[in-house]
């Protein structure tokens, strides 16, 4: 590693580790809030408490949900309607599993969870491949503490974590040609369909098919636990239950604070919860860059998973409907995959590498997010993942031209 590569490396970890510090301070200046329920994670323990006492049934119900809430957030005085739970019914499950202890111990418990998560995912993804960077990879973790996306997770209870390990270990199994086994890790992160399905689709048309079998059955397990939980008649309602949320107002639904599309566009559109302008625009604009990242991806050839994988996560996640600050964790997995392959990437134009440094400098940098907040337009945050998603773009194209060089070269040979 030369000198200067070495200081980028060193300085990017200190400023990281800096804002780890400033993070982990005002997460224990946040504790008492925390454990009162004003967060996130009020809406995961009223579903688990529901599907513990065995009223799964009623996970959805706004009478439902306040009573439980009631009970452990009382002291909220913030809200006066319930936190509303939004993910599909099967992860209820998991949350029951800790709905057992009073909740200020059941909010510690998924946070030690969670971090236990967070520091195994480098290893996940870095296992057998050579690490580039002069700092030891188990410093990786301390470092996403250091992001405004690992500390919004931490903060509000989220489970952006959790689905992070999952493509993390998706990507690993990915790598080892266990596509099969990759499906049904995705099929268990479905919890967040909005991410997961955009990226599957980009997997099977760069020719990752094998994944395919085991996201299905995965898929499917996932939906008869769901039927479980509440039933036939309220899996049949779940849709319409989002539907209806996306339509209202005062339930914490805000498309100005998402970092997708939907988000950007409200600049132009107005900032409706359901602007009926917007929806002409996502589908196709969801279907052409899902489908131009897989053809890109399979070109490229499966030597390029990293930046293949980065770029079906980033387009997952800006054509999403929902995508919030702590949906960018995501990008943990490409990132750590890209510095720990050999030096054998294409070679990059001048343009590409300060589009890089555009795109990385705002995401990686917690301030950008406070001020982006201050302005009540975290939308802005999606153009960096358009920049980024170009450089990934152009990689992948430059090593498609590349694979496809060397075919032809090898035809002309012939064999011997």
């Amino acid at each position: 590693m030369s000198s200067a590569a070495k200081f980028r490396s060193w300085f990017w970890a200190i400023a990281l580790l800096a804002m780890a510090v400033g993070n982990l301070f005002t997460l224990w200046e946040s504790r008492f809030a925390m454990e009162k329920g004003y967060f996130d994670f009020a809406n995961f323990y009223t579903a688990g408490t529901l599907a513990h006492r065995g009223e799964g049934a009623e996970i959805y119900d706004r009478d439902a949900q306040w009573r439980v809430q009631q009970e452990f957030s009382s002291e909220v005085t913030t809200r006066r309607a319930p936190m509303r739970f939004l993910r599909p019914p099967f992860e209820a499950l998991l949350f029951s599993a800790i709905a057992i202890w009073p909740y200020p111990k059941a909010l510690l418990v998924w946070t030690c969870f969670k971090l236990t998560l967070l520091f195994a995912i480098p290893f996940v993804v870095v296992r057998g491949r050579p690490w580039r960077e002069d700092f030891p990879i188990w410093l990786t973790s301390f470092l996403v503490l250091g992001t405004f996306s690992g500390f919004m997770d931490l903060l509000l209870g989220q489970d952006a974590i959790l689905l992070a390990f999952l493509f993390a270990v998706a990507f690993w199994q990915l790598d080892t040609a266990r596509d099969t086994g990759a499906g049904v890790t995705l099929g268990l992160a479905l919890f967040k369909f909005q991410l997961v399905l955009p990226f599957v689709i980009a997997l099977w048309i760069a020719g990752r098919k094998r994944t395919f079998p085991g996201f299905a059955i995965s898929a499917l397990v996932m939906f008869a636990l769901s039927a479980v939980v509440v039933g036939w008649r309220g899996l049949l309602r779940y849709p319409g239950y989002l539907l209806a949320l996306n339509r209202s107002t005062g339930v914490g639904i805000f498309p100005q604070l998402q970092m997708n599309l939907r988000g950007l566009l409200t600049l132009f559109v107005g900032r409706a919860p359901y602007p009926g302008r917007i929806h002409w625009l996502l589908p196709p604009a969801a279907m052409a860059a899902v489908i131009y990242s897989g053809i890109l991806w399979r070109k490229a050839g499966n030597h390029f998973l990293a930046e293949g994988f980065g770029l079906a996560a980033i387009v997952g996640i800006v054509t999403s409907y929902y995508a919030y600050s702590y949906d960018l964790l995501l990008l943990i997995v490409p990132l750590l995959a890209m510095r720990s392959r050999p030096y054998d990437s294409p070679k990059e134009d001048r343009l590409t590498r300060v589009l890089e440094m555009a795109g990385l400098l705002p995401l990686l940098f917690t301030p950008t997010y406070w001020f982006s907040k201050e302005l009540h337009n975290q939308c802005i945050m999606t153009i960096p993942l358009l920049v980024l998603a170009v450089v990934l773009a152009r990689r992948l194209r430059l090593a498609g031209v590349e694979t496809s060089a060397e075919r032809r070269r090898s035809m002309q040979d012939g064999p011997g």
